[in-house]
């Protein structure tokens, strides 16, 4: 037979057994949650002889475009495969593409317009995207952010004045939605 415990054994001993009990769940729910409402994103260098740039957001349908980089005068490309010289002088944006949609969103660079200071318009350089390897349509899934380069060539002395960024038509959209253009420096 089991000697009993005493009253004050039996508090402590059902004191011990609650805390013992509560010390690994305070480890499963007692974790700090950072509640900050923005991702930290790593800061990624600027190229050579490119500006970073700010404030330069537009949107188009659901998606959301940031020209964080940007280059003119650029007299050839060069990549794993070949080396081209430009026509005139190639113009190269760093892009930050979101999706702020619920559904997949078609980034198509063939849709992309380049504005210069004269009033031109210029489409995106197939070579250059080819060489620096860059995307030509790029599925952009719901809430994915991509980043990546677009290049034009441009007369030599031309000025960029803005980009024309297109976004798909979002779901039940009867036509193309219109561009967003953005500014440039």
């Amino acid at each position: 037979m089991r000697p009993s415990l005493r009253p004050s054994m039996r508090s402590a001993a059902a004191l011990a057994l609650a805390l013992a009990a509560a010390v690994p769940l305070a480890g499963c729910s007692g974790e700090k949650h950072d509640s900050a409402t923005t991702y930290a994103i790593p800061a990624e260098k600027v190229r050579e002889s490119e500006a970073a740039t700010t404030g330069k957001t537009g949107r188009s349908a659901d998606m959301q475009f940031t020209v964080i980089g940007f280059r003119e005068q650029i007299t050839e490309v060069m990549g794993t495969h070949g080396v081209m010289g430009a026509h005139g002088a190639f113009t190269r944006l760093r892009l930050l593409t979101v999706n702020t949609g619920r559904d997949i969103q078609v980034f198509d660079t063939w849709k992309q317009r380049l504005v210069t200071t004269d009033g031109k318009v210029y489409t995106p350089d197939v070579n250059a995207t080819m060489i620096k390897r860059q995307p030509e349509r790029l599925s952009v899934g719901a809430a994915m952010r991509c980043e990546f380069d677009l290049w034009f060539d441009v007369p030599r002395g031309s000025k960029a004045k803005a980009v024309r960024l297109y976004g798909s038509p979002p779901v039940g959209a009867v036509s193309d939605p219109p561009p967003a253009e953005i500014p440039l420096p």
